[in-house]
């Protein structure tokens, strides 16, 4: 399993970009921001990989502050990795 974990140092910016993608068919939900991640707010938008364009694209249209980063966060044989793209 794998997915993006979307950060951002304000948790306003977090709720609304969620809202934004579900709203437009985007699957999002709110996380816990991974430890390994090290930044922001403590909350995190999770979206699938094909989702990161669309995420990408609604930060812009919101005009939200820029996000602390993207990371990839994989999930295999019990073991989380992290990883900033």
């Amino acid at each position: 399993m794998e997915y993006i974990a979307i950060v951002f140092r304000s948790r306003s910016d977090t709720v609304r970009l969620a809202e934004f993608l579900r709203k437009n068919g985007v699957r999002a939900e709110i996380i816990n921001t991974p430890k390994e991640a090290g930044a922001g707010c403590g909350l995190s938008v999770k979206v699938s990989v094909s989702g990161l364009l669309p995420a990408k694209r609604a930060i812009r249209a919101l005009g939200l502050s820029a996000p602390v980063g993207f990371f990839l966060v994989k999930m295999l044989y019990g073991r989380r990795t992290v990883r900033s793209i």
